[in-house]
């Protein structure tokens, strides 16, 4: 700013001021931010960045000594009617024949600065004579320690509608804590479009935004993003911008398996497999033989088994929780043969024990030609026999790997083959319980043998325990145990009465040849639960800044867990495991009581505290609670200009009423509120008012 155009002889000339009376009161011109390249066009200022302004003041008489150059930032509309101080200096203040810069640095920028036409000045304290005013310049500062997230990254996939309104909102995570920020306390601009180059939605200031079929391309699918409104300085922060988020209508017929509709195999084929048409890795995936759910088989590519692998297959692709898409079955064709019943994985052989190892197969017997062979530890145990029924066996007497090979006589010459590990244990254990039918209203309880098992040698590779099979049950005596006194009964299970509350029982057993003796169970105290406990809330709203305390009945036989529901899902409360708890959330909690034969839940909803806004609620419990069994609102919404509408998680419309809305949901619903979510909107006027979510426990 040095060497500017001298205005002291043009003003001289205007106000018919003597030049030496101009000088004498000196003055200052429009100050402005710089840079090392020269004044700037806008200030984007984060936590702990400075900025560089500067004026020229103009030649004249030494101002005094204690003179302070004050630098002032109007209000975001360029006004300077309540001025903010930015900074000040204290030179220069000698005399001068000619021009002198002020020069403020280190200036820092107000936090809630954020317009386009900022102003600055400069005003002497000892005269009190303001510069003139700068151009508007924009000015703001930005937090830069957000995270920002439309629907916490997933995009929202639909398939199986025709209309929907899904809403997207933006939540704001503070990266430094993980806390959350209200996304509410700033303007956002939408973008529809991948970034960068997304074109921006008119209108679309709020923190969340609603989607329809409409919005789509012709191929199902529209992009967007959101980014905090800060006018020229949009850009220069990453952290205020989303993620992109798409939003996509699934075609049904996009989902298949590639080998369909029939697809044969051999047992010995390299590649016997199935492929989904679809393979993107975000998606979920589940193949079910025969209508049953495969465990594991959670890839687009199924590996199918070398035994036992006919039947029909359907592939489940679960696009989001709102999609899931079945494929056409299709039926695999075992060309050759299978072994249909194979060896019973992991076995326990007890102490002069004989085992009998048994399979049985579907391929051909004598006269045709199939042939079997038996191994332990891939050393033959036989020789090559000729397969003459389709159930063959082996009796054994000591641990190892157990196999068998067949060679069938078939289209395929099918190589079938079943392995075993069979283990020798060093412990015994046992685990007890009540039968499955009994529940906590029952007034008498089976206690009975829920496991039986060997423990396996450490670190050899073998399954910590396993199992002992029905038959060897039988190789063991048993005697149960009352608060610690043998009870003379001597079956493997035990009838009480539950009104015995608090009393102790185990099963000990001792096995016949004497190589395993006194092996004790769990001990299991028979203590029942009422079936009408409720959580006592000191509150069912929370006070401003406060705590409420939620408590169930102690018990030093129950076992506690508490949880927060947060759409439909449960939520674990760290280290909640007493019978009270306080909470500084709202929201529903739900808390599970269990005890060695039963156990029972309850919930109760905490609200904020209502205000001007009057509460929504969010969980509603159909059948339950008669507190929350049916979705009441505030009675300002009972009026003849409110419209709600709820939907679906599939953005289906559930329930719509118009003129006012009197508890008509979920008896109106048309999914019966058999969903865990719905969505609802609520108008006044034509216009929002409110939106949320419900959650539905049963």
């Amino acid at each position: 700013m040095k060497k500017k155009l001298n205005l002291i002889f043009l003003i001289c000339v205007v106000s018919l001021i003597s030049c030496s009376e101009l000088i004498a009161q000196r003055i200052v011109s429009a100050p402005e931010f710089v840079n090392d390249f020269g004044a700037l066009t806008s200030v984007c200022v984060a936590p702990g960045g400075l900025v560089t302004a500067e004026a020229v003041l103009s030649p004249g008489d030494a101002l005094p000594n204690d003179n302070e150059f004050i630098l002032e930032l109007s209000d975001a509309t360029g006004s300077f009617a309540n001025p903010q101080e930015i900074d000040r200096v204290n030179s220069p203040n000698n005399g001068s024949d000619i021009e002198l810069d002020i020069r403020f640095e280190n200036v820092q920028i107000p936090e809630d600065a954020a317009g386009d036409n900022y102003r600055i000045r400069v005003i002497t304290s000892s005269t009190g004579v303001a510069s003139a005013e700068s151009l508007p310049i924009p000015v703001y500062f930005y937090r830069n320690d957000l995270s920002l997230r439309i629907n916490n990254t997933e995009n929202v996939i639909l398939c199986n509608v025709v209309n929907f309104v899904r809403n997207i909102a933006i939540s704001a995570t503070d990266i430094d804590d993980g806390s959350s920020v209200n996304p509410d306390d700033f303007e956002y601009e939408w973008f529809k479009g991948r970034f960068p180059g997304g074109t921006i939605i008119p209108g679309q200031t709020g923190s969340s935004l609603d989607v329809t079929q409409n919005d789509l391309d012709a191929s199902g699918e529209a992009v967007f993003y959101a980014q905090i409104n800060l006018g020229e300085c949009n850009g220069q922060f990453s952290s205020a911008r989303t993620n992109n988020i798409t939003v996509q209508l699934i075609d049904p017929d996009d989902v298949s398996i590639v080998e369909g509709p029939v697809a044969n195999f051999c047992p010995q084929d390299a590649n016997k497999r199935l492929t989904s048409s679809i393979t993107d890795f975000r998606n979920g995936y589940q193949w079910t033989k025969d209508g049953e759910d495969i465990e594991g088989a959670t890839t687009p590519i199924l590996d199918l088994p070398d035994n036992n692998f006919a039947g029909e297959y359907i592939l489940n692709v679960i696009f989001s929780v709102d999609c899931s898409l079945p494929s056409q079955p299709v039926t695999v064709v075992n060309d050759g043969s299978t072994i249909t019943i194979p060896l019973i994985e992991n076995l326990i052989i007890l102490p002069q024990e004989t085992i009998t190892l048994e399979v049985t197969t579907d391929a051909p017997v004598a006269p045709a030609t199939s042939v079997f062979q038996w191994f332990r530890d891939t050393s033959p145990l036989t020789g090559t026999l000729q397969l003459t029924d389709p159930t063959v066996s082996i009796d054994i007497t000591n641990p190892g790997t157990y196999g068998i090979d067949i060679l069938a006589d078939d289209s395929c010459s099918s190589m079938l083959n079943s392995t075993t590990n069979v283990y020798s244990p060093v412990a015994i254990g046992i685990e007890i319980g009540p039968s499955d039918d009994f529940t906590c209203e029952d007034s008498t309880v089976t206690l009975e043998i829920k496991d039986m098992f060997g423990f396996t040698q450490g670190g050899s590779g073998a399954p910590p325990q396993v199992s002992l099979t029905e038959n060897q049950l039988a190789l063991f005596t048993y005697e149960w145990f009352i608060d610690g006194q043998p009870s003379g009964i001597t079956d493997r299970t035990l009838d009480v009465n539950t009104g015995d509350e608090n009393a102790n029982y185990q099963l000990f057993a001792n096995l016949i040849t004497g190589e395993f003796t006194d092996i004790g169970s769990n001990e299991l105290t028979l203590t029942t639960i009422p079936s009408n406990i409720e959580i006592l809330a000191s509150s069912t709203t929370l006070p401003a800044s406060g705590s409420v305390s939620l408590s169930v009945p102690q018990n030093p036989n129950y076992l506690y867990e508490w949880f927060r529901v947060v759409d439909g899902v449960e939520e674990a409360i760290p280290g909640a495991s007493g019978n009270a708890i306080d909470v500084t959330e709202e929201g529903t909690y739900l808390v599970r009581i269990s005890t060695g034969i039963c156990s029972t839940e309850a919930s109760v909803t905490i609200g904020d505290q209502p205000g001007l806004s009057e509460l929504i609620p969010n969980v509603i419990t159909p059948g339950g609670n008669s507190a929350n069994n049916e979705w009441t609102l505030p009675s300002i919404y009972a009026e003849s200009d409110v419209d709600v509408t709820i939907y679906s998680q599939r953005g289906e419309i559930d329930f719509q009423k118009s003129g006012g809305y009197n508890e008509d949901w979920p008896v109106n619903s048309a999914s019966g509120a058999s969903d865990g979510l719905y969505y609802y909107i609520i108008t006044k006027s034509n216009s929002v008012v409110k939106k949320g979510t419900i959650t539905v426990m049963r």
